[in-house]
């Protein structure tokens, strides 16, 4: 697996017929498979094989008790789609895109250990939120 840095930045894609090519700064991080699943915020994630294990561990220890993580665990896996070996164009499931509201103009954006793939308009409207008015979430 490639360094997470390999999943750093933003790159402006267009789907056509649902069809999705990876840039060249994120086609590397992949090569060993990944999983797509819908995402929070209305996007899609884009994992990369290994930390999609890692994060899928994580997601089966959540407390069964709690109605909310049972929810969430259940939509993320039930919306997961693995593709094996990446080829040059990933074809999105039509479901998760329509999810998402992916079409034509979309936004490819490094996120650590995953990428994102987001409508432009979602992305836009996200995006020009500043820094400072997220910055409570690093307080907890």
């Amino acid at each position: 697996m490639p360094p997470l840095a390999a999943l750093l930045g933003s790159a402006d894609v267009t789907l056509r017929d649902g069809t999705l090519r990876l840039p060249d700064g994120f086609a590397a991080a992949f090569v060993g498979g990944l999983v797509v699943t819908s995402w929070l915020d209305g996007c899609l994630a884009l994992w990369p094989r290994a930390e999609w294990e890692a994060f899928a561990a994580r997601l089966v220890r959540l407390p069964v008790a709690d109605a909310g993580a049972r929810w969430f665990a259940r939509l993320l896996f039930a919306s997961a789609v693995e593709i094996g070996i990446v080829p040059d164009d990933i074809s999105l499931p039509e479901p998760q895109r329509r999810s998402a509201g992916l079409e034509g103009d979309v936004v490819l954006v490094g996120a650590g250990d995953h990428a994102e793939l987001w409508s432009r308009g979602r992305w836009d409207e996200q995006s020009s939120r500043s820094l400072n008015e997220l910055s409570a979430a690093l307080a907890g």
